[in-house]
């Protein structure tokens, strides 16, 4: 049974109750790639994570609630992967160098974990609450992006388009190599173009329609 909607649940705060529960979220972590979530059960979950059933649900209403941590830690991995590109001031002159860096994270982040990306990412399309988790992630990456190259004194206008449509470009390429579409040589020459294009459209001057 993986719901029991009326048990209470409980915010560790003691540290053996806090590794217990973290516990649980990695053990999850490792059957839902391993398994996927439809074929993981709580029984399997507990057992993996050395607690009993009835510890899962102090901390947890259900299966579904477990997997929303689960997504937070993949997420926070994610996001390891851009701090050191991020938490630099940059020069205009290093927009290159700063759009390599960004695109070999965001590769990284896409192969760090195969089957947890393909996973979560199925699972995203099915749940428009896990779908948000990703959403909100790209968000925070766009703005942080944004924020560096405005203090960078690039041009504010459209800014936030051509991110999007460069963050489109790179996942892409990202997709079609961990689906083994493109293979190695591919992937090497298709970045240096994505690169030079990412890095020509953040420079380029785009004039407001005038309606």
């Amino acid at each position: 049974v993986n719901v029991m909607p009326t048990n209470e649940i409980r915010i560790p705060k003691q540290k053996r109750s806090i590794e217990k529960k973290d516990a649980i979220i990695v053990a999850s972590y490792e059957l839902f790639c391993e398994r996927g979530y439809y074929k993981t059960n709580t029984a399997e979950i507990a057992k993996a994570a050395n607690v009993s059933t009835g510890i899962v649900y102090n901390y947890f209403h259900d299966k579904h609630d477990i997997l929303k941590e689960v997504i937070g830690l993949y997420i926070s991995r994610l996001e390891s992967e851009f701090r050191t590109a991020l938490s630099r001031q940059i020069q205009k002159e290093d927009l290159h160098n700063l759009v390599k860096e960004l695109l070999d994270a965001l590769i990284t982040s896409h192969t760090m974990n195969v089957s947890a990306h393909n996973e979560f990412m199925a699972l995203a399309l099915l749940d428009p609450e896990i779908q948000n988790y990703f959403v909100a992630f790209e968000a925070r990456l766009l703005a942080q992006i944004k924020e560096l190259l405005i203090s960078a004194e690039f041009s504010s206008c459209f800014l936030e388009e051509k991110l999007r449509i460069a963050f489109g470009i790179i996942e892409q390429l990202c997709h079609d190599y961990i689906q083994q579409i493109i293979d190695e040589a591919q992937l090497s020459r298709s970045k240096v173009v994505a690169v030079q294009a990412i890095t020509s459209l953040i420079e380029m001057d785009v004039e407001p329609e005038i309606k």
